[in-house]
Formats: C-alpha cells, structure tokens, sequence
C-alpha cells in the first residue's frame, strides 16, 4: 500500500472507532446515596456528600405572627434526633438563609432558643438540635472509654455519628423549600462548636461556621506514646479541623473572662484556621452566650450571607 494512501486508512479506522463509541448509548449512573463512615490517611473523619433523603416527622408547636416553631424528630444513623425549627414568617419570594444551632454540653434545644429567637428577628431560620446524650430528648450518650474501645475496633464512635448528624441537619434544612441552600451555617457554642468546626470541614457546603466559647483539644501539639490513641485524638480534635474550612468564613466569639474555655485555648485554635476568617472578644465574666455578642454576631452574619 503507498505511505500516502496507508496513513489516511489509519485516520480513517481512528474516526470510525470514535464514532462508534459516542453512537453506543451510555447511561450515567449517580452514586447511591451512602452514609459510610470512613477515616482519612490524616486521621480525619470523613463522610458522603450524597446522604440521599431525610426521615422526619414535623410537629406544629407554636404559629404567631412573627414565627412558626416546630418539633422536627429526624433519624442519623439509627438514632432519632430531635430538634426545634424555628421559621420567621419574613419569607417571602425569596429564599431565606438557615443556620444549625448546637447547644454546649448539658444545654437542651430548648435551653438555647433565646439565641433561635434573636435570629429569626434577623430573618434567619434555625434548627436546635438535641445532641445525643445530652440531656435532651435524644439519645445515645458518648463516652472517651467507649468511643476509643470503637475506634480501636474499627467501628464508628458516637462521636463520629453526632458529626454526621449535624449533616443530616444540613440535609434537612436543604430541602425546605423556603431555605437558600447556598446560605446555610452552623452555630454551635462550647462543646457544640467543636461539632460545628468538624462539620463544617467535613460538608464544604456549609456556608459558614460560627463558634462561641470554644476550641480545640491541642491534641496536635502532644505527644501520644500510643499512635492509635493519637490518631483517635485527631479524629475528634477541632484543631485538626479547622484549616478545611478555608475558603469559608470561620467566626469565633469568645470572653476574656471565660473561665471554662480559656481564651488562649480558642486563640490557638483559631491560629489554625485559614482566612476568611474572624475572631472577636467581648468583655464579661461567664461562659457561652451574652447579649453583648448579638450586635457583632448580627453584622457578621450579615456579611456572611451577603455575599
């Protein structure tokens, strides 16, 4: 065969397999919906973005002018999570922002619904949920003892599991149909921040994170004679967390005074987040929530889903 003739029946084969390849019909088919967990070579929990569809039942509490509230009872992970979602009746056409509240250890979703309110007058809604075991309607205490006993068995920790419910929160409040989807934050205060640094880094579409009087454990400052016990440590420590919210805003309010999680604690876990990223301190002797924090809290939520 002349040279000529042999390299245009070689481009003509090469055209005649591409053709035939996008004429075969191909179907493309989505993951299935999955809740594995799983652990990252860095320690860090990891779960799916397609978690599919919310169980929930929805209870009607209280209609008023200004808000309607109601019980939500959502299943994660073979546990039913109870919560309170609270809806300014500001909604009108356009699609409303939402944040996630976890309450600090020992504090119910009733406990919390001062801070609900103040953020409904902002025209934000909100999901209180009962972390398990913590005095709340929701069950399924954790343990150190235990959580480690699971991890070192390589089973997922209760720890882990209230991670992912935070999670399903995001689910559920994404498919209210009133919710902006794109404008959806977690707030959590003292123990419950930590959950919301670890969701928020875990789920990149959370909108923001917002922690009052928390931090980290600085377990990636110690020393661990055991690299199981480490690994456990960093699986559950925000300071490992936090620097996967960038790109996102991290916001942390925190007392000068607070004698429960001392400010240098917050600072250092600060130090690990990446920009945008702000930090803020006011001036009073107690832990957790205050009224001096809702004028900042107010104009940094503002910017937040301004943009």
């Amino acid at each position: 065969m002349h040279p000529s003739l042999k390299g245009k029946w070689l481009i003509g084969a090469i055209l005649a397999v591409i053709f035939l390849v996008l004429a075969v019909p191909r179907t493309i088919t989505a993951l299935s919906p999955s809740d594995k967990w799983g652990i990252s070579e860095d320690g860090l929990v990891t779960y799916p973005q397609n978690r599919g569809a919310v169980e929930y039942t929805k209870t009607v509490m209280n209609d008023t002018q200004a808000f309607t509230l109601s019980k939500i009872i959502y299943v994660s992970k073979g546990e039913e999570i109870y919560a309170l979602l609270r809806v300014p009746k500001t909604i009108g056409a356009k699609k409303i922002p939402a944040i996630i509240i976890l309450p600090g250890a020992e504090v119910t979703k009733e406990g919390m619904q001062d801070r609900a309110e103040k953020f409904a007058e902002w025209g934000y809604a909100t999901l209180t949920i009962d972390e398990r075991g913590n005095t709340g309607e929701t069950k399924g205490a954790a343990s150190l003892d235990s959580d480690y006993a699971s991890f070192a068995g390589g089973t997922e920790p209760v720890q882990h599991k209230m991670v992912f419910d935070v999670l399903r929160a995001f689910d559920f409040l994404k498919g209210e149909g009133y919710v902006d989807a794109k404008n959806i934050a977690v707030f959590g205060e003292s123990m419950g921040g930590r959950y919301a640094i670890i969701a928020g880094a875990v789920e990149p579409r959370i909108k923001a994170v917002i922690g009052v009087s928390t931090s980290g454990y600085g377990s990636l400052g110690k020393q661990f004679s055991d690299g199981g016990v480490a690994r456990f440590f960093i699986s559950i420590d925000p300071d490992a967390y936090i620097g996967k919210i960038s790109g996102r805003k991290m916001l942390m309010v925190h007392s000068r005074n607070d004698t429960i999680v001392p400010i240098d604690a917050a600072q250092e876990t600060f130090g690990y987040a990446k920009e945008p990223k702000e930090f803020i301190t006011v001036e009073y002797r107690t832990h957790g929530w205050h009224r001096d924090m809702a004028p900042p809290m107010e104009e940094e939520l503002r910017k937040i889903f301004s943009e």
